[in-house]
């Protein structure tokens, strides 16, 4: 196919779509609800997982802790529905990156902390922050990036929109 995407890669970017956005509304939940006893997370767990890496001072710790998880919800969803689907995978991207470049300073700075990303949950990495990490986050930059790139794939309400429309007559 010259030009066009071929079926399989728009189901493919569907799926990456489906994939990190579902992860970070996921995430989002687990920062933005009260904590329960039950999931070690919450809007202050989140915040003093901030302040562990020791790069923001402290007035800026507690707007990081708003604004991080609402911006991953909002991406989240925008990526799931495939609405505005560039926009949200650029912030996801941004995001992804921002946090990879705390992780790389948590390892410069030979500090021993967990990263608090997913709460009691694990992706692929456990315990302390290392280069597993960073490329566990390279992973979810990449699939973050794909549709920012190639498009919405395959059942976006982006397509839905693109579509030309008959001049009435």
């Amino acid at each position: 196919m010259t030009g066009a995407r071929s079926l399989a890669e728009r189901l493919l970017i569907l799926l990456a779509r489906v994939a990190i956005g579902g992860l970070m509304i996921f995430t989002a939940y687990l920062k933005l609800k009260p904590a329960d006893g039950l999931l070690a997370s919450g809007p202050q767990t989140f915040a003093l997982n901030i302040k562990a890496y020791q790069i923001l001072p402290d007035h800026l710790v507690m707007l990081a802790a708003f604004v991080i998880p609402w911006a991953e919800l909002l991406a989240g969803l925008l990526l799931l529905l495939g609405l505005r689907t560039r926009a949200a995978s650029l912030v996801l991207c941004l995001l992804l990156a921002s946090f990879t470049a705390g992780v790389v300073s948590v390892i410069a700075r030979g500090m021993n902390i967990e990263c608090g990303c997913f709460g009691s949950f694990k992706l692929l990495c456990s315990g302390p922050i290392t280069w597993c990490k960073v490329g566990e986050n390279a992973l979810l930059l990449a699939l973050a990036a794909w549709p920012l790139v190639r498009g919405p794939g395959l059942l976006a309400v982006d397509s839905l929109l693109d579509r030309p429309t008959q001049p009435r007559v």
